[in-house]
């Protein structure tokens, strides 16, 4: 395939080009909120087992060489090593934010790359939240494009299309040239990997954490005179040839007067976004006066065919694939009114109560109901019924923009100070909030050091 010919190159010379200055303001807003939301979540995953074991693995022992900080750790390492723990630790609670329309985990490939590569080249909050756009909007657009297909053929779109996002991101930020930036699309692409049969393991959010590693390497080569095939992302056995089943070229031809950015959805509860809605219900259902868990003899769910698979484990044995059953979630909503993390333990997993609930739930998928709505009733002792609809999709679009930055900032702050103090990840909340007033990124990465409370 010719250079010219290439569907992607009056995004990648866009996304090139693309100057602080003439981002909008909402937009900046939007991509400080989702930087908040992923270190937060990125804090609390630190220490989950999958990432203190790809920590053990690349690092070995304390101490790394670098001066990247590995988050929520006194340690330093490479960029390499503290992009792929940090993106693993962000993905490890399945907690960060999620794109509606390609499916992918947007940020927690993205942020752990371009944070690693800003404390190497000592870049500013404005040059950050530029990179962090421009892979974004990159992303999207290419993981729309492949959309569903790329999915519906077994591909987890964070670990693939994810790594393409961290390549232009730091590609962005190193100042790529758009040959560039077109060739780190190009590596990128012969890295891209991950597969959904991984659902409910530690592969998982390793995919997060590989993306980043991947993308920001393929940025570095791409820096470095690295020389890839014009084929490797849209010519015969290129990453959409081999990896879709057709590909939608209107989506890349859809320049940044739309800012998908703008679609991101901000999780409020810590397991897959496809069991949200079953959580939603379950805390309508909770609401009724005469609700009582304790006789409620069954549950029957409506679900969308698209969660099927992925999240419809229906005997989950560990708390990776509790989140990846909408059985199990919605009866520990039921039992507990509420899916933040101390709903995902052990504890949780061999709660009785919750377990004899996830017993009684039936799926009914179907191929009508949209992707995040889920429908449900429950049948208590003596045949009362009571019912109730919900659409994950309806909750977050009936918030206010002030509304949302408000969750985050009480989302990070609730996160984070286990890990650095209440009172720090206040302040941090602040700064990363007004990351475009920043001067050095690590104003931001210095901060992520587990301190104990003074008091």
């Amino acid at each position: 395939m010719s250079e010219t010919a290439d569907p992607l190159a009056s995004l990648v010379a866009a996304a090139a080009d693309l100057r602080f200055e003439h981002l909008p303001d909402d937009v900046v807003s939007v991509a400080s909120r989702n930087i908040l939301d992923t270190v937060g979540v990125a804090l609390a995953g630190a220490t989950e087992p999958v990432t203190e074991i790809m920590r053990r693995a690349l690092m070995g022992g304390d101490t790394g060489s670098g001066r990247c900080r590995v988050w929520g750790t006194a340690t330093t390492g490479s960029a390499i090593d503290a992009a792929t723990i940090n993106g693993t630790a962000a993905h490890a609670l399945d907690f960060d934010d999620w794109a509606p329309g390609s499916g992918v985990h947007p940020s927690a490939p993205i942020v752990p790359a371009v944070l690693a590569a800003a404390e190497e080249l000592g870049s500013s909050g404005s040059a950050v939240l530029t990179a962090y756009l421009a892979g974004y909007e990159i992303q999207e657009r290419l993981g729309l494009s492949v959309s569903p297909s790329h999915y519906e053929l077994g591909f987890h779109t964070t670990g693939t299309i994810g790594t393409f996002g961290a390549a232009v991101a730091v590609a962005h930020l190193s100042g790529a040239s758009p040959r560039q930036m077109s060739t780190a699309l190009r590596v990128a692409a012969t890295q891209a990997s991950g597969l959904k049969s991984m659902f409910g393991s530690m592969g998982k959010p390793m995919h997060a954490g590989r993306a980043a590693a991947a993308g920001l390497l393929s940025a570095r080569v791409a820096m470095h005179g690295f020389v890839a095939s014009n084929d490797s992302v849209f010519g015969a056995q290129g990453f959409t040839d081999t990896h879709s089943t057709g590909r939608d070229d209107a989506w890349l031809r859809t320049g940044f007067d739309r800012w998908l950015v703008r679609e991101t959805r901000i999780k409020a509860y810590a397991a897959c976004f496809g069991t949200h809605a079953a959580i939603g219900a379950a805390l309508s259902l909770r609401e009724e006066p005469s609700f009582d868990a304790a006789t409620i003899e069954r549950i029957d769910l409506d679900i969308p065919e698209i969660c099927v698979g992925v999240c419809t484990i229906e005997a989950p044995t560990t708390v990776l694939e509790i989140k990846f059953s909408i059985a199990f979630v919605i009866a520990s909503a039921l039992v507990h009114g509420a899916a933040g993390v101390s709903q995902f333990t052990e504890a949780s997993l061999a709660d009785d109560a919750v377990q004899r609930l996830t017993r009684r739930v039936k799926l009914h998928p179907n191929d009508w109901m949209g992707k995040t709505r889920t429908d449900a009733q429950v049948t208590y002792a003596g045949g009362r019924t009571a019912s109730v609809s919900a659409d994950a999709e309806e909750i977050w679009a009936a918030l206010s923009d002030e509304v949302r930055i408000d969750h985050v900032r009480n989302k990070f702050v609730s996160l984070a100070s286990p890990v650095i103090t209440r009172a720090r990840a206040d302040r941090l909340a602040g700064v990363i909030l007004g990351l475009s007033h920043c001067p050095d990124i690590e104003a931001v990465t210095r901060e992520l050091v587990p301190r104990p409370d003074p008091r």
